[in-house]
């Protein structure tokens, strides 16, 4: 776990890379017939510039110290890095038809799903008909149906989307799937494991979940993986590029983009499991009961 000077230093390094990374990428719009045409170049307009402002919004969080919380950001890059590099390789058709099926049972579910919570008096109120409503469940049942016999097609199976594993599989990125996926879906949904993790302290003493040292070690874990997925996305999405409106300056801020890489590369990797939760240090066990190798006790995680 790096100490306060060490995520400071990264912190600096992040900032040089996406203020260097803002001037020489630029994110434009989309014409409405390319899009119409070929829905990955919405998808991926929309993913880079959702990463580049989750990056932005880590690097407030880190300085508010709150940067344990932007690992809560991890995943949705992720699962876009691997969406993109499945879907970029499908012939354009079926892509673009996998993804328009796929937009507009999101957008009916979404809206069956509020009928549901709201009531139809409510939505009325809304300004939505009784008669949109009901036509937008039956699409739903009909989208659901496309989406399986697409499953079918595609290899994922008897179901309306395929797992983000099924997904990485396809891409090579099985290892990288398992490692970031159990990283960071204790951040998004209810955990035991990660209250047990964030408690530290001494048998028979206080236990506290605010300890700074891993707090600070999660905060390193974002600024680590974050720009490494965004890199590794924009690499992924390259054919589809200029279709997106995406387009990098080669000249001095390329050079200055080229630079910060290599510097923040150079700050080296952050784990999201640390050897201190395992009561682990660079000499052996820690703690005050460490002689008796039981790894249960000393200053640690209460996982």
């Amino acid at each position: 776990m790096g100490d306060k000077t060490d995520s400071d230093a990264r912190l600096a390094l992040v900032e040089e890379w996406l203020a260097s990374l803002r001037q020489s990428l630029v994110i434009g719009d989309l014409t409405w017939d390319s899009v119409e045409s070929d829905l990955r170049s919405l998808a991926v307009n929309y993913i880079v510039r959702r990463q580049l402002e989750a990056l932005e919004a880590s690097v407030v969080l880190v300085k508010a110290g709150f940067g344990h919380l932007a690992v809560g950001f991890v995943r949705p890059a992720l699962d876009e890095l691997l969406w993109i590099d499945w879907i970029k390789d499908l012939p354009r058709a079926e892509a673009h038809e996998l993804l328009s099926d796929m937009g507009s049972f999101d957008g009916v579910r979404s809206l069956v799903a509020q009928r549901g919570y709201a009531g139809d008096q409510v939505m009325q109120q809304l300004w939505y008909p009784v008669a949109l409503l009901d036509a937008a469940a039956e699409q739903e049942k009909e989208l659901k149906g496309e989406l399986k016999k697409r499953g079918k097609a595609l290899g994922w199976g008897n179901s309306a989307f395929p797992t983000s594993e099924w997904v990485a599989e396809r891409t090579g990125r099985g290892p990288l799937f398992q490692y970031l996926h159990s990283a960071t879906s204790r951040s998004l949904h209810f955990s035991m494991g990660e209250a047990m993790r964030n408690g530290w302290g001494e048998p028979g003493g206080i236990l506290t979940t605010i300890k700074p040292e891993f707090r600070s070690n999660r905060s390193d874990f974002a600024l680590y993986q974050l720009p490494r997925l965004f890199s590794d996305t924009l690499v992924a999405c390259d054919s589809l590029r200029e279709a997106a409106g995406l387009e990098f300056e080669v000249e001095d801020e390329g050079e200055r983009f080229l630079a910060a890489s290599e510097n923040l590369t150079a700050c080296g990797a952050v784990p999201l499991v640390h050897a201190h939760e395992w009561n682990l240090g660079p000499d052996g066990p820690l703690g005050s009961r460490a002689k008796k190798d039981d790894p249960s006790q000393g200053d640690r995680s209460s996982s």
